[in-house]
């Protein structure tokens, strides 16, 4: 009865509704809904009965969530996904490996350009992605629990959320340079007259730490994807 706010959440979800459009059906504000689902609110027994009926269901799934075995269904249906996309980027980062190799061999310019997608978006998304689906596995498992939801937990998804942005738009500039660079080489541009990625000190500062990063700590990569299972992303 504790995840009232939880369960509200996910009947919500599973009906598809906003919480403004939850908000409009219970004639209450969105901030209301939002504070119900937080738990920085509780409904009454009126409301409770008004919620249950807006997202057509019964109040005891209101009180005490879906059935065990549904919602284990639909998790197990997530890890799965997850599963699937581990397995995509596994292959895509081995079957053209031999042919990568003999291009950079060669020292064609898209070569370069597809292993520094490989390295700087495809490896650590792996690991990311690896460090979820095993917290999820271990859930499912019913080894461990997701916290109930707090209100710093939404500045904490934001953090994360805001560090894995900063390193994907520093790996933009060589990514579009290297876009550039497989078009001037297909248009006949010498080697020499290639454009270059901007020289900028406190760029190529981060990038180098970045490439070390990429190089040495690449697992460490599982430790977001793990605090974003922790931090509910994406929702439950």
């Amino acid at each position: 009865m504790r995840d009232i706010g939880k369960n509200i959440r996910t009947l919500r979800e599973k009906k598809g509704m906003t919480q403004e459009e939850l908000a409009q059906a219970l004639f209450v504000t969105r901030q209301t809904v939002s504070n119900y689902e937080t738990g920085r609110s509780r409904p009454d027994i009126e409301m409770l009965v008004r919620i249950a009926q807006a997202l057509e269901t019964d109040v005891n799934q209101v009180l005490y969530g879906l059935p065990v075995e549904q919602d284990k269904q639909r998790e197990a249906k997530r890890l799965a996904v997850g599963c699937l996309t581990l397995a995509a980027i596994f292959l895509l980062l081995t079957l053209p490996a031999p042919w990568l190799n003999e291009m950079l061999k060669r020292g064609n310019v898209g070569a370069v350009l597809v292993t520094a997608l490989t390295n700087g978006l495809l490896r650590p998304a792996l690991w990311l992605i690896l460090g979820w689906c095993a917290l999820q596995g271990l859930w499912l498992l019913r080894v461990i629990r997701p916290p109930e939801e707090r209100t710093w937990m939404a500045w904490a998804r934001r953090g994360v959320l805001l560090l894995l942005a900063v390193y994907v738009v520093l790996l933009l500039p060589p990514l579009v340079v290297g876009l550039i660079q497989v078009i001037q080489t297909a248009l006949g541009v010498p080697y020499d007259a290639l454009v270059e990625v901007p020289q900028i000190p406190a760029y190529i500062w981060l990038m180098n730490r970045q490439l070390v990063f990429l190089v040495l700590r690449l697992q460490i990569c599982a430790i977001p994807g793990a605090a974003l299972w922790l931090l509910g992303v994406p929702k439950r």
